[in-house]
């Protein structure tokens, strides 16, 4: 193990910080668990798995939910003097020559599951290799506070690029012992960081310049123009760069893009002179091009530095503005603001109107526009309220003005001519509207402050007083005559039946025969009847003889209850009339609904009589639902329904509710309060819940397919969650899942299906055999079966003369690697010219051309001919050998003899050459 010289800084400071880029889970953020590691963290030690904290610990993180916890053990553990360590590779490989900042949050705990913890250390180390602890990269010192406490140190990788980090906790002590670490919150930084700034563009001043400085803490520094300064002074454009070294070694860089314009005189821009309303407030602005930012501005006589300010215009005037910027160069703008007067308007002081007057108020005229609080826009508002009223006016250059004023009401004038009043005929009656009125006009046009009425009617009068306000009072006179009055005809009425006389209202007093004062009397027997009335101007009596007749008697019977189906005729008994409560007329009605019944009946003396009876129908529901089923192993509860007094299932409970689990038929009888009866029944099947398996992992072969079948059953079918048929056709390799479903579960299983690519076979081009030659077919190495076309099994094929096939050159093999099976087929023809030995040119057309057998002459692609006489000398030459040679040389025919020849043959796709000799004997020729 080599252990690195580190630079190592501590902070006291608690605080949080974000995720690091480089590791998967640097807050070793999980579900809190004894004996499992934070995801993306795994154990490299054999003994214990490191916590994933709070589970057992109560320290809160120092950042996000959650953190690690690691053990180190003393001699009486049950893995003596052991420790545990966690690993996780680097997203980003920390790389040679580079260095980093490692920055931890790191507590102690003194209990543990009852075990006493002592302080301890924690190692950190950087390797390439999966769980082998290569370099130390830092060591802790010894960690005895239960608060989180932050760390730094540096890494530089020398010798290999980090891919894992592996942190332990280790004793403090010189023996071991056992101790309980913390850990949060990883943060890694490529170290040493700089920072140039963004790119810019600026304006330097006269004698100004740009001084870039990377920072003051580094022990060297290198920049574009090979200067050595800390700082760099920038007075043009260009393209600027430092590194800078710290004293351990690591080095960083930084760019920085720096545009330097040059300098444009300023130009300004003001908002208009402009037209305002007394009091308006306006904005002013001054904007400005070019110079050099930032710019300062002085506004005269206001106390304001901004670009733009606020006034509240009262007079005209002009306002003045020194702009000056970055360089100290100025320019001055101003705007005049010209103040045009508001409307003047007055609505007057505020006044008192009549209750039932009217007033109206006038805004005067010349103005744009009006607006009063009602939103009309007249120039004049008409009231008869009282209350706060108002207009604004605006004049013809938009400025406004508003009034307002209070209208209130006089007070209402207190006229009263008196109530309404009875007096006998000959009788008069004065009304006094009372004195002190500006003008009285009565009923009758008349004018005093009295009026005397003698004649029945409604008399009026309407005051006026000092304010012209008005009054109006009303009365009503009656004069009466002596009484007259009828008790009518003389009459009978039926039994039973309240019936009263009565000489009609209004009347001072009455005396009935047996001296009872009331306006009405009741006759309860057959006699003689009279009354005395006196209405204050006199009396008057009469008399009428009343008969009894007697009333019918009804009875519909007591109130009763129908259940299910059954019905009730109501029968009230024989009468001259009937009218039941639906005002139908027959002599009977039959009950079907649960109600009030309710007749009235008439007999021959027109009397009356009615009963009533309440009827009850009652046909209890009992609804188990439709025919169902019920899945193993689960349970469907039926309800026959609430309100009933009993209940009765078909196995003899008396519950509300029935579980079942089985199939069945199911019933229920209920009886309801009023002791009717209802019954229900249902049919249950058992079902199972779907259940398969889609076997192991699977393969096929690169264009093929591989087909899985969903079992049989009536369920949905849904492959990789879309539904589908019972088989799914694969063509690409991945994970698949099938669910099934049906009313009892949903179940899904899931299987790989890998695609294994087709073993690679190539017998090359096809080829052209010599004779005498062999050719050599190589399958290739490392498959599983070879099978070539003759059935043999080896992993080549020779091919000669001897065995090929000039009716079928085809060679091909199969090969077997895995599941997969490949071929690959050749083309080998056997190159074999005939050529004759002999021609005879005399011209009787038998074998009179040197030519060769085109039957043999497949392949050839291009070729020469060449002739020679025993001499060497050339007798003829052809590219088309193919038409021969008919014996002749420049027009005559050959002398007979020995002749030699060349062939030069191109055969085959890749012009393979082959050069051919022989004799040819010419005999016949006639020269």
């Amino acid at each position: 193990m080599r252990i690195r010289g580190i630079s190592i800084i501590f902070f006291l400071n608690i605080y949080t910080v974000g995720l690091s880029q480089y590791l998967a889970n640097p807050s070793f953020e999980g579900t809190p668990i004894h004996d499992y590691p934070p995801p993306g963290w795994q154990t490299c030690g054999t003994y214990s798995t490191p916590d994933t904290q709070p589970e057992s610990v109560f320290q809160p993180p120092s950042d996000g939910n959650s953190y690690l916890g690691m053990t180190c053990r003393g001699p009486d553990a049950w893995a003596p003097n052991t420790w545990e360590d966690v690993q996780a590779e680097f997203l980003i490989p920390l790389s040679v020559d580079s260095c980093y900042r490692f920055q931890i949050d790191l507590s102690y705990e003194d209990e543990v599951l009852l075990y006493n913890m002592l302080p301890s250390i924690a190692k950190f180390y950087g390797t390439d290799e999966d769980c082998q602890k290569k370099d130390l990269l830092w060591g802790s010192p010894t960690i005895g506070t239960e608060e989180w406490v932050t760390y730094e140190f540096n890494i530089h990788p020398q010798d290999f690029d980090y891919e894992y980090l592996i942190i332990e906790t280790y004793y403090a002590l010189e023996n071991p012992h056992w101790g309980y670490l913390l850990y949060d919150n990883i943060i890694i930084e490529p170290y040493p960081l700089i920072d140039l700034g963004n790119d810019t563009t600026l304006i330097l001043c006269e004698n100004d310049s740009l001084i870039l400085d990377p920072g003051s803490d580094f022990a060297e520094y290198l920049w574009q123009d090979g200067s050595v300064n800390p700082t760099f002074t920038v007075d043009t454009t260009g393209v600027y760069w430092v590194e800078v070294t710290t004293s351990d070694g690591c080095s960083a860089i930084d760019t920085i893009n720096v545009t330097v314009e040059e300098y444009i005189d300023m130009v300004s821009e003001m908002i208009d002179s402009t037209l305002v309303c007394e009091g308006q407030e306006i904005d002013i602005w001054i904007s400005v091009l070019n110079g050099a930012e930032p710019y300062s501005y002085e506004w005269t006589n206001l106390p304001d530095t901004t670009e733009s300010v606020t006034i509240i215009a009262d007079t005209t005037m002009y306002y003045y503005v020194v702009v000056t910027d970055n360089c100290g160069m100025t320019v001055i703008d101003s705007v005049k603001i010209v103040v045009v007067e508001n409307p003047e308007i007055d609505l007057g002081n505020d006044t008192l109107i009549c209750i039932d007057g009217s007033y109206t108020l006038d805004a005067g005229s010349g103005f744009f526009g009006y607006l009063w609080q009602d939103g009309s826009t007249g120039s004049t508002l008409e009231i008869n309220q009282p209350g706060l009223y108002w207009v604004q006016v605006t004049s013809l250059m938009g400025c406004t003005s508003t009034d307002s004023i209070q209208i209130d009401l006089f007070p209402a004038i207190p006229l009263d001519i008196g109530n309404d009043t009875t007096l006998c005929e000959g009788e008069t009656v004065t009304f006094n509207a009372g004195e002190g009125f500006v003008d009285y006009i009565w009923q009758d046009s008349s004018s005093d402050s009295t009026f005397t009425a003698s004649t029945t009617g409604t008399y009026w009068v309407t005051v006026t007083d000092d304010n012209g306000c008005h009054a109006t009072d009303t009365v009503y006179a009656s004069f009466l005559s002596p009484p007259e009055i009828s008790l009518g005809s003389d009459t009978s009425f039926c039994s039973g039946i309240d019936f009263y006389l009565t000489p009609g209202s209004g009347f001072i007093s009455y005396s009935w025969q047996d001296s009872s004062t009331s306006e009405y009397y009741q006759v309860t027997e057959e006699g003689l009847y009279y009354v005395t009335v006196d209405n204050g101007c006199g009396e008057d009596t009469d008399s009428v003889y009343v008969e009894e007749n007697p009333s019918p008697e009804v009875d519909l019977g007591n109130d009763t209850t129908l259940c299910g189906n059954e019905s009730l005729m109501l029968e009230p008994g024989s009468f001259d009339s009937y009218l039941w409560q639906d005002n139908s007329t027959y002599p009977f009605y039959n009950v079907t609904n649960t109600g009030v019944y309710s007749v009235e009946v008439t007999n021959g003396y027109n009397c009356a009589a009615s009963d009533e009876i309440y009827v009850i129908i009652s046909n209890p529901q009992v609804n188990l639902g439709d025919s169902s089923f019920v899945c193993d192993g689960e349970s469907v509860v039926l309800d026959a329904g609430g309100g009933f007094a009993s209940y009765l299932w078909q196995d003899g409970s008396t519950n509300q509710t029935y579980t079942v689990n089985t199939a069945g038929t199911y019933w229920v009888t209920v009886i309801d309060d009023v002791e009717c009866e209802g019954y229900g029944e249902v049919n249950f099947d058992l079902r199972y819940a779907p259940s398969f398996d889609l076997g192991p992992d699977r393969g096929f072969c690169s264009g093929d397919t591989i087909v899985l079948n969903a079992p049989d059953g009536d369920y949905g079918i849904y492959w990789n969650g879309e539904p589908g048929n019972s088989s799914y056709v694969i063509s690409q390799e991945g994970e698949y899942t099938l669910s099934l479903v049906n009313e009892c579960d949903s179940v899904t299983d899931e299987i790989y299906i890998e695609e294994y690519p087709l073993p690679y076979v190539d017998l090359g081009e096809d080829q052209v055999i010599f004779p005498g030659d062999e050719i050599i077919l190589d399958a290739g190495e490392g498959f599983d079966e070879y099978v070539w076309q003759d059935g043999s099994g080896q992993s080549y094929y020779v091919v000669t003369e001897n065995n090929i096939d000039a009716e079928n050159p085809y060679y091909y093999v199969e090969v077997t690697q895995g599941i997969c099976k490949s071929t690959d087929t050749v083309k080998i023809e056997l190159f074999e010219v005939w050529v004759p030995k002999v021609i005879t040119p005399n011209g009787d057309d038998i074998n009179d051309v040197f030519l060769p057998d085109l039957t043999k002459w497949q392949g050839i692609n291009k070729h020469e001919m060449i002739v020679f006489n025993r001499w060497g000398e050339k007798v003829w030459e052809s590219t088309d050998f193919e038409s021969g040679w008919d014996g002749k040389r420049n027009g005559r025919y050959v002398s007979e003899g020995t002749y030699f020849w060349v062939l030069e043959v191109y055969y085959g796709p890749e012009l393979t050459k082959q050069t051919l000799k022989g004799s040819l004997s010419v005999l016949g020729t006639n020269d």
